[in-house]
């Protein structure tokens, strides 16, 4: 092979930063110069540590070694030493399970009481073995204590030795990079006030404070895929360096080929890298197909049939075409990453499960949804992605990749700030890699759907209590500290207003069998309406009354678009002031009213809003109480399917049907499909953005009730459409929030607002269990609210189960209960049920 020396420096610029390069993510970490603080080894004693709650602390064989008796231990050291950056790194092994991860919480001089705005999580892998961990965090003034919590069940936990440093931000990073036709452009920045004179490639140089540099560096383009790095010396810094691929297209190369069902896959005979080709033109580009540390590895080729092998003494690499997939196995010795996806053109759509829902010209990493750090999520902890997929739309194809192991490093970005390029970039980092790649045609819920096929859906978790238990512990729950005499709060702590809430009566009475006593009643309560309560107590009129005003209301609000618009707080940052989720609520709450009553009004001010809502491809700005407009949300998921099931039920259009599939399947991606913790599988993080931008962070925070909302409207689509078993879905949505049910104690039978997986923790607030009753009857075919049937002539609304058959409504009631039930919307009849009653239908 014939090799050429990278060319010289070819132009140097300095200026103050730009406003594109601050924009641009940059994707290594910013270097620092540690300094040890204090360390603790144990070669005899516990050196200052001391248990605080729930376990033990000994010293044995020159090791800490902590034994946990229950869910919540920890341990301490008083210490007297400088703040600042800090990093807590220990040596630790832990046996199986441990429940979760590791924590490190502080105090200081300035800060002397402990609370969670003075923690740092460390990854403690409980398989025995040993691992070095760090926990990093910033604390003024001078630190007094640190605590430790090592996991979050019984157990025995070994800690080798604890080290203290004291870190410093190299003042210089290459903050951005970007890509010429012949040369790449490395942006220097200086972060400080002074001046810093360095070595960049060899040559000596000074970045002026708070100043940049440009550097442009040649490319050789001899090769299909080459590497240019930008190499930084400071005195008494760590070293920098940032490497950026180039793909070069029109390099030729005796491409091996393998066909697909649409196209052909072509790798390059040193396993380099390899393209997907449709009608002659590049779909994608996997380059490099693995790298180390941006290192190509050199490879002899061992087949060429159905699979294309290459192989040395530390990696195997294998790629194999399919149909439309193509599946890529890396085997290696050491930490490596590939496959490197490029997709090239405008960006339609985007998807990282679980943390990107990207619609069209959007860029990965944003602070839109999140402006804290955390918004830099291209790499992130593996527990907050939700199904293994990632997947980029552009306007001739869709690629997506899915994978096996959850435990790899997915990479996303869009646009590729790693390599300054304007296409999209996605890849996994680890040692042992099954990748699965496919294109397609279409939108991006199609891509969801196959990857959902793929791998299949998980098993129903086990329940933790049998139906009755389930039933008695959710009616302890409402007749417990949630209820006084003025009736239920919404949930159990003291701000929520206790009032006679007619959901909470309805599920006490479906439940028990038992009207509680109250003298009327108010709509609402729970996050999924039930007003049974009105017809089984004679009080059908004043249920009626109250939605005509409320649908009066939705549809005042209307704009003669049919659009609903948003212009509060939460607006800043959105493209426009309306989403999919703020007319998607009315718009069911109208075909709800319409498909019970079959009122007319209703119904046209609905099906207006459903037209409307067929621009919107991102489930997004459901929840402006607290979250974005632009902000995507599983509840405007579940939203945009219970209006688009109603319009089909009204209207018989096969278009409705259609698009309340594309909704189900957008909400998949806010749903764990995999587990490692025993309540994960078919948790459900509700949006993927952060409460006023800030905290908490909701993006691998599940919030069940948000996900039984969308699990019961996936109840409701199930017996019309089969690209998935809507059901079983729904029914694992379910279970898991009954396993996040509060168990035992006070609030026993509440769901807790939120659920930390890592630590299998229950978060208030503390909400009453009325949603998770209406979906486990609804998922089980029982009536929830009202059955409705029509035969073209009458509509029939009942509290209990009603058909339609020869003019006459047959209806399964219980015996001995007096109900009401409401014919075309006007009509009340009041019927006294001998458990199978008939009413004729002919005098309305």
């Amino acid at each position: 092979m014939h090799v050429v020396h990278f060319g010289l420096i070819c132009g140097i610029l300095s200026f103050t930063a730009t406003e594109a390069h601050a924009q641009q993510i940059n994707p290594v970490a910013r270097a620092v110069s540690s300094t040890t603080l204090h360390a603790w080894t144990f070669d005899e004693t516990t050196e200052g540590w001391t248990a605080e709650n729930q376990c033990r602390l000994s010293n044995d064989d020159g090791c800490l070694v902590i034994r946990s008796a229950g869910t919540d231990p920890f341990f301490h050291s008083p210490v007297e030493l400088p703040g600042g950056r800090v990093a807590v790194t220990l040596r630790v092994r832990a046996g199986t399970p441990v429940g979760g991860g590791g924590s490190v919480f502080w105090t200081t001089d300035q800060q002397p009481r402990r609370g969670e705005d003075k923690r740092a999580d460390f990854k403690l892998i409980g398989d025995g073995k040993w691992h070095e961990t760090t926990a990093r965090f910033l604390a003024p003034g001078e630190l007094t204590d640190l605590r430790i919590d090592p996991g979050t069940l019984p157990g025995i936990v070994q800690i080798d030795w604890i080290r203290l440093a004291r870190e410093q931000l190299h003042p210089l990073t290459i903050s951005a990079v970007t890509q010429a036709q012949d040369g790449i452009q490395f942006t220097v920045t200086n972060h400080g006030p002074d001046p810093v004179a360095c070595q960049i490639n060899g040559a000596a140089r000074t970045v002026k404070g708070n100043g940049s540099l440009e550097i442009v560096r040649a490319k050789r383009r001899d090769q299909p895929l080459e590497v240019v790095s930008l190499a930084i010396e400071c005195g008494g810094w760590p070293t920098l360096k940032r490497n950026v691929w180039s793909v070069n297209p029109d390099v030729p190369v005796d491409w091996i080929e393998q066909p697909l069902t649409d196209g052909k896959l072509q790798v390059a005979p040193d396993g380099s890298i390899a393209r997907i080709m449709r009608n002659g033109k590049p779909v994608a580009v996997l380059g490099p197909l693995v790298h180390f540390d941006s290192a190509l590895p050199r490879f002899e080729r061992i087949s060429d049939g159905a699979a294309i092998r290459f192989q040395n003494a530390a990696v195997d690499l294998q790629l194999a075409a399919n149909d439309d997939e193509i599946q890529i196995t890396i085997d290696s010795k050491a930490p490596c990453e590939g496959p490197v996806v490029r997709v090239d053109g405008p960006l339609e759509q985007g998807l990282f499960a679980g943390l990107e829902y990207l619609g069209k010209r959007e860029r990965s990493s944003s602070s839109l949804d999140i402006e804290t750090d955390e918004h830099i999520r291209f790499a992130p902890d593996p527990l907050k992605v939700t199904m293994p997929l990632m997947a980029f739309v552009t306007p001739r194809d869709w690629v997506a990749m899915t994978w096996d192991d959850m435990q790899l490093q997915p990479v996303y970005a869009t646009p590729n700030f790693f390599d300054g390029t304007d296409d999209h970039r996605m890849a996994l980092r680890g040692k042992k890699i099954v990748a699965t790649i496919r294109l397609g045609k279409g939108p991006l819920d199609d891509a969801i759907l196959w990857a959902v096929r793929k791998h299949g859906l998980p098993p129903i978790p086990r329940a933790p209590r049998t139906g009755a238990a389930q039933d008695k512990i959710c009616l302890t729950a409402l007749n417990g500290p949630l209820r006084t005499d003025q009736g239920w709060g919404h949930c159990v702590q003291d701000r929520w207003q206790r009032r006679p809430f007619a959901d909470m009566a309805s599920t006490v009475w479906r439940l028990g069998g038992t009207v509680p006593e109250f003298p009327r009643w108010v709509p609402g309560g729970a996050h999924v309406p039930n007003g049974t309560i009105y017809f089984v107590t004679g009080q059908t009129r004043q249920w009626l009354d109250s939605q005509r005003g409320q649908i009066g209301g939705l549809i005042r609000r209307q704009q003669p678009d049919g659009s609903y618009r948003y212009d509060g707080e939460y607006r800043r940052g959105h493209f426009e002031n309306t989403a999919s989720g703020v007319c998607a609520f009315p718009a069911a709450r109208l075909l709800d009213y319409a498909y019970v009553t079959g009122d007319q009004r209703a119904m046209d001010a609905g099906l207006r809003t459903l037209e409307f809502m067929q621009r919107f491809r991102t489930p997004r700005g459901a929840q402006v109480w607290e979250c974005a407009l632009h902000t995507p949300d599983q509840l405007a998921s579940a939203y945009l399917v219970w209006a688009y099931v109603r319009g089909y039920q009204l209207t018989g259009k096969q278009e409705y049907l259609r698009c309340a599939r594309k909704w189900a399947l957008s909400g998949l991606p806010f749903t764990y499909l995999w587990h490692v913790y025993p309540i994960m599988a078919y948790a459900t993080p509700p949006v993927y953005g952060a409460t006023h931008w800030k905290a908490p962070n909701w993006m691998g925070l599940p919030v069940q009730w948000v996900g039984s909302v969308y699990a019961y409207a996936l109840t409701l689509l199930a017996p019309f459409e089969h690209s998935l078993d809507w059901n079983h879905v729904a029914r694992g949505i379910l279970v898991c929030a009954q396993q996040q049910q509060y168990p035992d104690g006070p609030h026993v039978g509440l769901l807790p607002d939120s659920f930390n997986i890592r630590f299998q923790r229950r978060q208030p607030a503390d909400i009453n269990p009325c949603a998770l009753v209406s979906l486990q009857r609804s998922v089980d075919g029982q009536v929830d609210f009202l059955s409705v049937a029509t035969d073209g002539m009458h509509r029939v609304a009942a509290p209990f189960k009603v058909t339609l058959q020869d003019g006459k409504a047959h209806i399964r009631a219980r015996a001995g209960v007096a109900y009401q039930i409401l014919i075309d919307g006007r009509h009340i009849v009041d019927v006294a049920s001998d458990g199978s009653d008939i009413v004729d239908l002919a005098a309305y």
